[in-house]
């Protein structure tokens, strides 16, 4: 088991918006981030090259572009985005938005070789 406290994680700036680590250290091939999304924020178009990424959208109403499909989070959604896929987000709510972030090695697809 590994207990971490919420207040011991201290967001650190990345870009214009804080991320807040709470990955437990026994993970090397995942992460756990809280993702604190300024209005007017926006996460320029990039290529999601290492792993798959999964937003759980806590706060706030965030606009995501993935693929050239535009997709609004707010308050509970859930949000895939696969490995070599491009997407961005932008805050153009009226609040701070806040995600959780899980990134994770890909899921194994229906007949490829299982590692």
């Amino acid at each position: 088991m590994e207990f971490k406290r919420y207040a011991d994680a201290v967001p650190f700036e990345f870009g214009d918006f804080e991320l807040r680590e709470l990955t437990p250290d026994a993970f090397d091939l995942a992460s756990f981030a809280e993702v604190i999304v300024p209005i007017g924020v926006e996460r320029p178009s990039r290529v999601s090259i290492k792993d798959h990424r999964i937003y759980l959208c806590l706060k706030g109403d965030l606009e995501f572009t993935v693929e050239g499909t535009v997709v609004h989070l707010t308050k509970g959604d859930v949000l895939h985005i696969s490995k070599d896929e491009t997407y961005g987000f932008h805050n153009g709510g009226y609040e701070e938005g806040r995600l959780l972030l899980l990134r994770v090695p890909g899921p194994t697809m229906p007949g490829s070789a299982h590692v």
